[in-house]
């Protein structure tokens, strides 16, 4: 792609923090984009018709074990830094909050379709908008 990039594995939060940060300070120098190709497991089949049935259970859990969130927050348990019961406390109010916002979405009206483009390209009169 003519551009820097870095493999990373996407299953370390401190890889993956790394490789973005090296990106960012590549673009603030005016280095450019980068190319993050992010190597990471689908515990999931492609769609919803697809059962994922070429993975045995054995390599769904072999890698649950390696889920970069489980690893955070034993790493967090671990240190001291928070309980499992204050985490699951945490958890409870993240799941309300993203309750509220879904039954606020569902709730509101839908825009009207002359704001389909607005605030979605840096120039009002991006060449690919037509009418």
């Amino acid at each position: 792609y003519d551009m820097p990039g870095d493999a990373v594995d996407g299953m370390s939060c401190e890889e993956v923090h790394k490789a973005i940060e090296r990106a960012v300070k590549r673009a603030r120098e005016k280095g450019g984009p980068t190319l993050l190709d992010i190597h990471t497991y689908r515990y999931r089949g492609h769609s919803m018709s697809d059962p994922a049935k070429y993975r045995t259970k054995e390599e769904v859990e072999e890698y649950k074990d390696k889920d970069p969130i489980n690893v955070v927050l034993k790493t967090i348990t671990d240190n001291g830094w928070a309980t499992e019961d204050e985490i699951e406390q945490i958890n409870e109010k993240v799941k309300m909050e993203v309750e509220e916002c879904v039954e606020f979405a569902e709730e509101s009206p839908w825009p009207d379709d002359s704001e389909v483009f607005t605030d979605i390209y840096a120039e009002d009169d991006y060449p690919f908008i037509t009418d």
